[in-house]
């Protein structure tokens, strides 16, 4: 994983050849799990394999994340991460604004909420 503080981690680029890649088939066809640790952190499972930690987020709208695997160490991509980003896309998950403050997110989901009628 980057040593880097949150908001200073890669872009998320699909291969081009992602939909045909296993990584994404593993995501899109397996059970998956993922469990949010922090409001960038994540720690998930696809089929039966090890959980691993993934950091995702958005900056500028853009997703960005990374895996502790060593599937992410070697090709920038993985199933973990093709998990979360999947539940982003399927809006499953909320993901953090990495550029916005904590305090000021947490207020924006807060209302976000009470407006749905949840609260």
């Amino acid at each position: 994983m980057s040593t880097e503080r949150v908001g200073g981690y890669p872009e998320v680029e699909l291969p081009d050849d992602f939909s045909d890649a296993t990584s994404w088939q593993r995501a899109r066809d397996e059970e998956t799990r993922v469990e949010p640790l922090t409001r960038a952190e994540w720690m998930v499972r696809v089929g039966d394999g090890d959980r691993h930690r993934v950091v995702f987020g958005t900056r500028s709208g853009q997703p960005v994340g990374e895996c502790d695997c060593k599937g992410y160490a070697h090709h920038e991509w993985c199933a973990h991460l093709a998990t979360v980003f999947l539940a982003y896309c399927r809006q499953e998950i909320v993901v953090a604004d990495l550029e916005a403050d904590p305090d000021e997110e947490l207020a924006m989901l807060w209302r976000q909420y009470r407006q749905e009628g949840e609260a």
